[in-house]
């Protein structure tokens, strides 16, 4: 039965491929091609067709080891591009496009993909709390009649303690009552947050070394 050239030309490429990647050396190698030579002659293959794949794939061989490698592992020579991730697409058109590139100006130019952050994808703003949802903490009064301040702290939240400020036994209160005749009714925006605590232990700490600098 008729079997195509193509075919034919396919299977010898095969063989030789083979033949190749298991030879330690040109010379074993050669060797195996003498011996396929004689295999697909045997075949009835033409020998034109055999010599003409057997010379094509000496020479690719070849091709390839006089070819400049870049090195396989990274140098200080290795030039590195910061470029943002879009898709899987766009960053394999570049890796070749740069791959390309390395081999024109022998030099290993490797792409370093980037990707923004989900926040920033969202322009997503972190929320703060509210001075009066603030607990746990280390504050600070200012009085806003006068230079006089008053470092505390609280392990609730910070408005309820703005409120027992209002009480008489408060020293905020005594000063407001005693100096300035009132306590004023917006006492919250006199009070400002210094410490953001994890624990009493914390609170006490932050507390002493803030007193220490009024």
């Amino acid at each position: 039965s008729h079997v195509d050239n193509r075919y034919k030309q396919g299977l010898l490429r095969t063989m030789l491929g083979r033949a190749h990647r298991l030879s330690s050396s040109w010379s074993h190698f050669s060797d195996e091609c003498d011996r396929l030579k004689t295999v697909f002659s045997r075949l009835k293959y033409p020998k034109h067709l055999i010599d003409s794949a057997t010379n094509n794939f000496v020479d690719s061989k070849v091709c390839d080891q006089q070819r400049p490698l870049l090195p396989t592992k990274e140098t200080d020579d290795t030039i590195r591009v910061v470029l943002p991730f879009k898709d899987q697409t766009s960053e394999n058109f570049v890796k070749g496009q740069l791959k390309d590139l390395s081999l024109k100006v022998n030099t290993n130019i490797q792409p370093v993909f980037v990707s923004r952050k989900i926040d920033q994808e969202l322009n997503v703003k972190e929320a703060k709390p509210s001075i009066v949802n603030e607990q746990c903490v280390v504050y600070k009064y200012q009085c806003d009649l006068c230079d006089a301040g008053y470092i505390g702290y609280t392990r609730g939240h910070l408005h309820n303690r703005v409120k027992g400020h209002k009480q008489q036994s408060s020293a905020i209160a005594k000063h407001c009552k005693n100096v300035h005749e009132t306590i004023p009714q917006d006492l919250l925006k006199c009070f400002e947050v210094l410490k953001k605590c994890r624990n009493k232990f914390d609170c006490l700490l932050y507390e002493m070394l803030h007193i220490r600098t009024l």
